[in-house]
């Protein structure tokens, strides 16, 4: 497969934890004293209004953007990451235990450039939570792993908080980093479920973002997620834009979604 347009443009001076991510990954900046300086202004600002007990504003959104964003920048875990994962960690064992009635607002503005969608609160967090201990060394954790187990018991029993493509989406993105859970039989149920949804075309359902599905898809082993895939890549070929972008906004973001997948798949170097 190959792309008409060179995807890479719009990372060249961006300032974002995506595109630092991508200049330094993709774009070998990393030792460019351009690069070091936006690096060090980006990651001041992401830690300079963490508070004490680690969160960001008292907010689990809030708090899971920071912990993505520094998963995307500085990546090796510190004392502060450590703090905000355990106050993360509880809010979402609150909420696993129905111990919590937390409830915060939630948009595709709110949760733009992070790879969640709005939907269940609750499923939301527990997601979130265990992805980012995933990315951060804490899969094997205990209350972790409770979290993943919560998760796969809902979807072989098909509960009713899984009747939303929404919490299919964040519980699947939780799912395909984590090396145990990334094989299991829930992650193939789902995987299978939106195989059963994608059009001839390469897109998914109306509700189901395309840019966050083929990446998540795009981390997994699985035949199933492979052949999805692959018919979404020929999608994304044809319908890239002139700058090399996709999508019409969030284009960085849909653009960092597809360049990681397509690299992750060894299709574009």
């Amino acid at each position: 497969m190959e792309l008409s347009y060179n995807p890479y443009g719009i990372f060249v001076s961006s300032t974002t934890p995506a595109g630092l991510y991508a200049r330094k990954k993709w774009l070998n900046q990393e030792l460019t004293p351009q690069w070091k300086a936006d690096f060090q202004r980006r990651v001041e600002a992401i830690l300079s209004h963490q508070s004490p007990d680690g969160s960001w504003q008292d907010s689990a959104i809030e708090t899971i953007r920071h912990l993505f964003d520094l998963h995307l920048t500085i990546r090796e875990t510190t004392r502060g990451i450590d703090t905000a994962l355990d106050w993360l960690t509880e809010l979402a064992m609150d909420a696993l235990e129905r111990r919590s009635t937390r409830n915060e607002p939630q948009s595709e503005e709110i949760l733009r450039s992070l790879p969640f969608t709005p939907g269940s609160f609750d499923t939301l967090l527990i997601s979130a939570t265990s992805f980012l201990s995933s990315i951060f060394g804490r899969e094997e954790d205990t209350c972790v792993l409770a979290m993943y187990e919560s998760h796969t018991n809902a979807i072989l029993t098909e509960e009713a908080r899984l009747q939303g493509w929404e919490s299919i989406s964040n519980i699947l993105r939780a799912f395909v980093v984590h090396s145990m859970y990334s094989m299991n039989t829930a992650t193939e149920k789902l995987v299978t479920k939106l195989a059963g949804v994608q059009k001839e075309s390469g897109r998914w359902g109306n509700n189901i973002d395309l840019y966050q599905t083929v990446n998540a898809l795009a981390h997994l082993d699985l035949q199933n997620a492979e052949r999805q895939v692959k018919k979404s890549f020929g999608y994304l070929a044809e319908t890239q834009n002139n700058d090399g972008t996709w999508g019409e906004i969030d284009r960085e973001w849909n653009t960092f979604l597809v360049v990681h997948a397509m690299r992750n798949k060894g299709v574009l170097k």
